[in-house]
């Protein structure tokens, strides 16, 4: 008999044979200081409860071409452990691993919404109100560039600006690299 799927919320560290219908709401490649990329996701349930995830970097060949922004996936086997990112990109306490035995299946989940996000306003931002650690997903205009520079010893670049909202609101953000 197939193992049932399980919501995210329900995910904790009492075992790794976790079954979950998901859908990958953001990707990204993180290099680290040995150069070793690998990926994290953010995934997102029918319930819209969202877990993040790591590829880590000996697995991103065999699931890169697999995975992709919007895909809906049946998820199976995982490490389970403690979100203990500096910076989160979920408030679920755990986070989820791929390990060899990781298995994913695209399948169409139209209960799961492709355009999910957790916006908050710029005014929440500047009046101080919301988790410091936790990524959220903003909406504004950029109003003005305050810096843009290149270094030269490593091509990395960094670009200052200000972003606004229909709140009137500003926040000055900093991208890097």
């Amino acid at each position: 008999m197939a193992r049932p799927i399980e919501a995210v919320k329900d995910i904790n560290d009492s075992k790794d044979l976790w079954k979950i219908a998901v859908r990958c709401k953001h990707m990204w490649t993180v290099t680290s200081s040995s150069n070793k990329q690998h990926l994290e996701l953010i995934l997102v349930d029918s319930n819209l409860d969202m877990i993040q995830a790591i590829v880590p970097p000996p697995l991103v060949s065999r699931y890169l071409a697999e995975l992709a922004i919007g895909g809906s996936y049946i998820m199976q086997n995982f490490k389970v452990s403690n979100n203990d990112f500096s910076f989160k990109s979920s408030t679920h306490g755990f986070k989820l691993v791929f390990c060899g035995s990781t298995f994913i299946r695209k399948t169409e989940l139209p209960d799961i919404p492709v355009n999910f996000l957790n916006i908050i306003g710029l005014d929440t931002i500047v009046d101080e109100k919301f988790q410091s650690n936790l990524l959220v997903d903003v909406v504004g205009g950029v109003t003005e560039i305050v810096q843009t520079q290149i270094n030269a010893d490593n091509n990395k670049s960094k670009a200052v600006f200000i972003i606004t909202d229909m709140s009137k609101s500003f926040v000055q953000c900093t991208l890097w690299g």
